[in-house]
């Protein structure tokens, strides 16, 4: 699959999400991040990932929405991952 491939899909259903699987726009966003090598985007995916992990159930748009913004801040350091890591552990926690 073309990297614009996975732009078009993974854009769509960040856009439209899907009914029956409500993970969706995650997994549109982990596509995303991976396509482009988005480390924090991909940082943050994986605190969601471990909140998932221990039965955690919050809103999906309180989850994708830093994911969102990860992908699209332009950076893709080190620092910049473990900043966004640090905030969606902040959010998650209130």
């Amino acid at each position: 699959m073309r990297i614009e491939s996975v732009h078009i899909d993974a854009e769509r259903a960040m856009t439209f999400g899907s009914p029956t699987h409500p993970y969706a726009e995650i997994e549109a966003i982990r596509a995303i991040a991976t396509a482009e090598a988005s480390l924090p985007a991909l940082s943050v995916l994986a605190v969601v990932d471990a909140a998932l992990a221990r039965g955690e159930r919050r809103s999906i748009g309180e989850w994708t929405a830093l994911a969102r913004e990860a992908v699209r801040c332009g950076r893709s350091d080190a620092a910049t991952a473990q900043a966004y890591a640090a905030a969606c552990t902040v959010r998650l926690a209130d």
